[in-house]
């Protein structure tokens, strides 16, 4: 049976890219790492991709914000990879900024193992948060040169212009080394807030467009702010304590899951 990974593997967004664990752990047996944009092409029927139309397999999926609402293009993948394989979900979540969060998906019966990065009241499922919480780089040292900087998705700018400024295309050392030599981030990216809690950052959210599920269901919750009020809501942000050795506990933990499963089959 063939096992395949998949996430959305694109560079230009750093958190998605980093968020595979192919990146952290090894794996005893032959597997396929397939971009998650390309199975999406593949079961929308465009030409030359009829090969990712992927059944009766083993598909690891996550992370990323990959649970959404039904019919959106992101959560049609999802649907029809669990209808047609037996899945493991590995640190996916939560996102949409209009819509109900479709978790039904997680309960279906090809969803061998399920660890989902949200915490919300009322669904039944195991927190399992990001696992770019393995990445080596959080274990380097780098001096804090500034009290206060701005990290921004490239789709959701900050209109914060007086502040060191980094965006989430950017390279994964450039990234790290940003948050670290900072006391607060401001960030409109999830992994920007993610980062921060791991490193004992005080951190807060920009956003005049409404709270994304992403940030609504973190284990850790954080305020909101706007060009408007951002200096008067960082004198009040806190940090979290402790998150990165327990994120890496939950992943190793989940891991040895995995291999397990696979060992059985």
């Amino acid at each position: 049976m063939r096992i395949i990974f998949t996430n959305v593997n694109f560079p230009g967004n750093v958190g998605d890219f980093w968020s595979s664990p192919l990146k952290y752990y090894k794996f005893p047996f032959k597997y396929e790492h397939i971009h998650l944009l390309d199975i999406h092409r593949g079961i929308t029927n465009v030409g030359g991709y009829d090969r990712f139309k992927i059944k009766d397999s083993i598909i690891i999926i996550g992370g990323g914000g990959l649970l959404t609402y039904k019919n959106n293009y992101v959560q049609n993948v999802i649907d029809y990879l669990t209808k047609n394989n037996q899945v493991i979900l590995w640190s996916i979540g939560s996102n949409t900024t209009t819509d109900i969060v479709d978790y039904s998906i997680v309960g279906h019966d090809n969803v061998k193992l399920a660890g989902i990065r949200d915490i919300v009241y009322g669904e039944k499922f195991d927190y399992l948060p990001c696992v770019s919480c393995k990445h080596t780089l959080f274990d380097n040292d780098v001096e804090v040169t500034d009290d206060v900087g701005v990290y921004e998705h490239i789709d959701l700018p900050i209109n914060i212009d007086n502040l060191p400024k980094l965006k989430n295309s950017a390279k994964i050392d450039d990234v790290f080394n940003f948050i670290k030599s900072k006391n607060t981030i401001i960030t409109s990216t999830f992994h920007g807030v993610y980062w921060s809690q791991l490193l004992n950052k005080k951190v807060i959210y920009y956003t005049n467009t409404g709270l994304n599920s992403k940030f609504v269901n973190l284990k850790h919750r954080i305020d909101t702010c706007d060009e408007n009020n951002y200096l008067e809501k960082i004198q009040d942000v806190s940090y979290v304590e402790g998150m990165l050795l327990e994120s890496r506990k939950i992943n190793d933990d989940f891991y040895q899951k995995v291999l397990k499963f696979i060992k059985n089959l």
